[in-house]
């Protein structure tokens, strides 16, 4: 940030709550009209009277790290990666040391626990069911009702059925609001 004083207290504010980072050796400058950019290095230029603007566009770099944040990295073969939104998985799975995560079409393998996915992926839609498995539940067709104080989870598009265990109902029905 190239700015007076006054200046510079709003623009470190307004750039911590957005969760942008400020550099003195950033190549990128946040620089107030009137003052002088270093060689080799972006300003963006802003006055009193464009401010404004400048929020704007803040906002929607804050917004787009966000959207990129919600994605993970599956393996599908071995030397085959792919990028995975979490709006198209269905759900993880642990198998013995590995974690799986399922879409439509397939399973990948993540590098991922699921205790570390757990905790990423709580405000987004997911949620432990058990030991085993953390589900997208907006990929929930159906619940039904099972033996033991189980529940069933009938998983769309994919003729899949998912057991949330006792262990973990409570927090699940808490999850669903019922």
């Amino acid at each position: 940030m190239i700015c007076s004083e006054n200046i510079r207290r709003i623009l470190e504010e307004m750039l911590t709550n957005r969760k942008i980072r400020i550099s003195k050796d950033s190549k990128v400058c946040i620089i107030e009209k009137g003052f002088a950019l270093e060689e080799g290095k972006i300003g963006i230029y802003f006055d009193m009277n464009t401010i404004n603007i400048l929020i704007d566009y803040l906002d929607q770099v804050s917004a787009s790290k966000e959207e990129i944040k919600n994605v993970i990295t599956g393996r599908c073969q071995e030397d085959e990666l792919k990028v995975l939104t979490y709006d198209n998985i269905y759900y993880f799975e642990a198998m013995g040391n590995d974690v799986f995560c399922r879409t439509r079409e397939k399973k990948y393998k993540v590098r991922e626990k699921l205790y570390e996915l757990e905790e990423k992926l709580e405000d987004k839609g997911f949620i432990r069911v058990s030991k085993c498995f953390i589900v997208n539940v907006v990929k929930i067709d159906r619940i039904i009702s099972w033996f033991n104080s189980k529940l069933i989870l009938k998983i769309m598009n994919i003729d899949e059925e998912v057991y949330v265990t006792r262990k973990y109902l409570s927090d699940f029905k808490k999850f669903l609001g019922f």
